[in-house]
This record gives C-alpha cells, structure tokens and sequence, in this order.
C-alpha cells in the first residue's frame, strides 16, 4: 500500500512540474514582446529614452487618478450600504487597476534606471 502511494505521489509531482513547465513555455512563445521591448528600449539614444520615461510616468499618473476615483466610488457604495456584490465588483475593478498602475510604475522605474545609464555612457564618451 505504502508502495502505491509513493508511486501516485512521484506521478502526481510530475505530472506537476510538466504542467508548470508548459505553461511557461506556451507563455514564452505566446508573449516574446517583453524581451523584445527590452531590447527596443536599450537601442534608443538617452533623447528618446527620456521622452519614453515621460510618456511611462503620464500613464502611470492617469492610472492612479483613475485609481483613485475606483476608490472613491467604492467607499461611496459602502456608504450606500451596497451589496456584497457590488463591493466585491468595485474590489475587482480596483484590484484590476492597482495591477495595471504596478506594472507601469516597474515599467517607468526601468525606463529611467536605464536613461540614466545611457545618460552616463554618452556623456563619458
């Protein structure tokens, strides 16, 4: 019995990490485009560089503001005394956006460590 279990147990793991394993996979061919920016990014002059930190940091501004306002309007639903319903919906929204306001802020942070960098190489040059 001892001996069945183990085998299902080791089945089970493999079984797991060969998911796992084709799920990044199928997520590294289905989405190249962050390498690809990367490597965008790091072939522009500092110029461009600071206009895409600018850009980044405008959109990361709206989505706070944005945000915000998801915020407000769930405050003002509980005040309301709304149903769970519409607060869960309000978390979800909220939640969708903290994401998106995240990955702009890596996003902008990359963006000026790495104007930075090229601002430093052009000026030793």
């Amino acid at each position: 019995m001892g001996r069945i279990d183990m085998l299902a147990g080791r089945a089970l793991r493999v079984a797991g990490f060969v998911m796992v394993l084709g799920f990044w996979i199928v997520m590294s061919l289905a989405c190249p485009q962050g390498a690809a920016a990367s490597d965008e990014f790091e072939s522009m002059m500092p110029e461009q560089l600071s206009k895409e930190v600018r850009k980044a940091e405008t959109e990361y501004r709206k989505v706070m503001e944005e945000v915000r306002a998801a915020e407000n309007e769930r405050l003002a639903r509980k005040a309301a005394g709304a149903a769970d319903a519409a607060l869960k919906e309000a978390d979800a929204e909220l939640a969708r956006l903290l994401h998106k306001a995240e990955m702009l802020k890596v996003q902008a942070d990359y963006l000026d460590e790495l104007y930075e960098t090229k601002r430093r190489e052009y000026k030793n040059k």
